[in-house]
């Protein structure tokens, strides 16, 4: 039989439990978003990696545009439930950053300061969610095999394996980079195909900095990497598989 005070010890375990949850939010993943403001003449765009560990959040906010703020800002801070704080500094500019938390939406004021530079204004970023896990495009991988594991895997995105893979800085993206695994990786690369616009494709503009990329340029356009990984986006895109 339960006594009473037993029964005490478990409503107060429970209730510090389910405390904890509410303590903060998730925000590993990654996020696209932009900066807006009265003078900002054109809105600057901005991607982010993070990853929670607590309260304790970390990762990359990679922010476009001019080349006085332009780059991956290395930045920490916290997350509750309602609120995300970051701040990052390179090349003298400061990033700082105080968003609302709605569901997979962050949006809040944000700066950015230094060596002569001074832009201020709202940044909203939202979570980005893959809407599928790539398999309906295993005949274009099959068929191709050869190409995509000496080529593709083998070449065009060897730089990958050094953030997008377990454990790399990149982990918390969208796309990771299994040497061990080529179909898992070729899966991930379809969901990254944009079937209507294959030359914009997102696994294409990220290594090429054509959008924000924590990693920087990592592809040369027009490059030997580029044209073999172009030539994979458009088998992709014509299966209109993903």
């Amino acid at each position: 039989m339960t006594t009473p005070i037993s029964m005490i010890r478990i409503a107060v375990l429970a209730s510090s439990l389910v405390g904890a949850s509410l303590v903060h939010a998730d925000m590993t993943g990654s996020f696209d978003g932009q900066m807006t403001g009265k003078k900002i003449p054109m809105p600057i765009e901005v991607a982010a990696g993070l990853t929670q560990i607590g309260t304790a959040v970390t990762g990359t906010v990679a922010v476009g545009g001019d080349p006085s703020i332009a780059g991956a800002y290395i930045v920490n801070g916290k997350a509750t439930t309602k609120r995300v704080k970051l701040s990052g500094l390179v090349h003298g500019v400061r990033f700082s950053w105080n968003g609302k938390i709605l569901g997979d939406t962050m949006t809040g004021k944000t700066k950015l300061k230094g060596g002569g530079v001074k832009v201020a204004g709202s940044l909203t970023l939202a979570r980005n969610v893959s809407t599928g896990d790539g398999s309906a495009c295993d005949a274009v991988y099959t068929a191709n095999q050869t190409l995509f594991e000496d080529q593709v895997l083998g070449q065009a995105l060897i730089t990958c394996t050094a953030c997008h893979v377990t454990g790399g800085q990149a982990a918390m993206t969208r796309f990771h980079v299994s040497t061990g695994d080529p179909l898992a990786t070729a899966r991930e690369i379809a969901l990254l195909v944009d079937s209507a616009n294959p030359s914009s494709s997102r696994i294409r503009e990220k290594p090429l900095d054509l959008v924000p990329h924590g990693g920087g340029v990592q592809i040369t356009d027009g490059s030997t990497q580029d044209q073999t990984l172009q030539q994979w986006i458009d088998l992709v895109a014509q299966a209109h598989c993903n």
